[in-house]
């Protein structure tokens, strides 16, 4: 019996900051090493968006085997002992090996001046690009642009046009946009264009959220909150008509969990249904939110539970990617055999197939039969599984 082909749908990857430098427009050196040289800055900023509690992330531990987020042979090398064929890969969100300007959990420095953080974006893109176009084994990884300030959407539209080119898999959007209404403005419609032409999903991650200040409680609040913000991109698409208009469009909602999926998609088809309030809530819709969902979006449920598991069907397991979180020390890395066992015990091989490896290989258009010879190295047996 063939080994399962797992594809980690949730890993991350970034540079040292002197790698950066050199990447980034050289408007914007002499402020970044002003930044770098003081890290205490990071948490500063942070601590204005979270609270004094706030994480700053492994970002500047470089002891190994950490080093894999900017070393391709060591990186290799983890994912083969955890077993995992093939990753899509997210910038590391926090300390000095984010992205330039682009702070801990998507905000930038400085809102009211985006251009340095929008110049941080295309650095890290280009050279996440690099970074995978070098690797021994590039079948392996799945690269997602980050476009995380979208102000200017002609730029943003270029950006998303560059990184197909540049062979990367997908982008990464805020949460929310740093201003107007939400993503159901019209301004945004070249993105989603853009987007469905040249087939890539969208993905937001979990991690942002509102600034809440120094403030008591405020790490306890935004943690609360910060799924929820990570899910609007959804409904905001759903109602203003974009899932509609544009039916090859995918949506991917990453490290946000997944027990949410049923109860919102119960509610959501409630409101289509006219059963929430007198309103007409339909929008134009030709289908249920519920099957928007099912034709269009996945859950990237990383380090997945066994009681999300268990509601998998009512998730919709085609809809369902797992992710290791790798580096991340809340995800399943380096026990991720062993944290494999826990949630998917006793699961049929169909679904197993499908919800660590299949479903993620058809989103992000991997080589299947590359990556069967890879899991023929290191994947686990079904039998493991019984």
């Amino acid at each position: 019996m063939d080994p399962l082909t797992i594809v980690s749908c949730d890993c991350h990857a970034a540079a040292l900051p002197a790698v950066y430098r050199d990447y980034l427009e050289p408007a914007f050196r002499a402020r970044y090493d002003a930044l770098i040289a003081d890290p205490a800055a990071v948490a500063r900023r942070a601590a204005q968006i979270i609270g004094p509690n706030a994480p700053t992330g492994d970002g500047d531990d470089e002891r190994e085997p950490l080093t894999a987020r900017w070393d391709m042979p060591r990186r290799i090398a983890e994912l083969d002992r955890d077993g995992i064929a093939a990753e899509v890969i997210f910038p590391q969100p926090a300390g000095r090996n984010a992205p330039p300007f682009y702070n801990i959990f998507g905000h930038p420095f400085d809102a009211n001046d985006p251009a340095p953080a929008a110049a941080g974006c295309r650095a890290y893109n280009r050279w996440l690009a690099d970074f995978l176009r070098d690797s021994p084994s590039p079948e392996r990884h799945a690269g997602l642009a980050l476009v995380g300030l979208v102000d200017d959407v002609p730029a943003a539209v270029a950006e998303i046009e560059w990184a197909r080119k540049a062979g990367l898999r997908g982008i990464v959007l805020r949460s929310q946009p740093l201003s107007g209404p939400g993503w159901h403005d019209p301004r945004f419609e070249p993105i989603w264009s853009a987007c469905e032409a040249l087939a890539l999903p969208i993905h937001t991650h979990g991690g942002e959220g509102l600034p809440l200040g120094d403030l008591p409680g405020a790490t306890s609040i935004f943690f609360t909150e910060v799924c929820w913000f990570a899910h609007r991109l959804f409904w905001h698409l759903l109602w203003s008509g974009v899932l509609e208009r544009h039916p090859k469009l995918r949506l991917v909602f990453t490290e946000q969990f997944a027990e949410w999926v049923p109860g919102l998609l119960k509610q959501l088809d409630m409101q289509y249904a006219g059963t929430v309030s007198s309103a007409t809530l339909t929008s134009g819709l030709a289908m249920k939110p519920s099957d928007y969902w099912a034709r269009q979006c996945s859950v990237g449920a990383s380090f997945m539970t066994r009681d999300e598991c268990d509601l998998r069907h009512a998730i919709g397991v085609p809809t369902i990617l797992w992710g290791s979180d790798f580096p991340h020390e809340e995800g399943t890395w380096p026990n991720t055999a062993a944290a494999l066992k826990t949630t998917f015990a006793g699961v049929p091989e169909p679904e197993l197939r499908a919800m660590l490896g299949d479903n993620a290989m058809q989103v992000y258009g991997f080589d299947r039969a590359a990556l069967a010879a890879h899991a023929q190295r290191i994947g686990p047996s079904v039998a493991t599984f019984a």
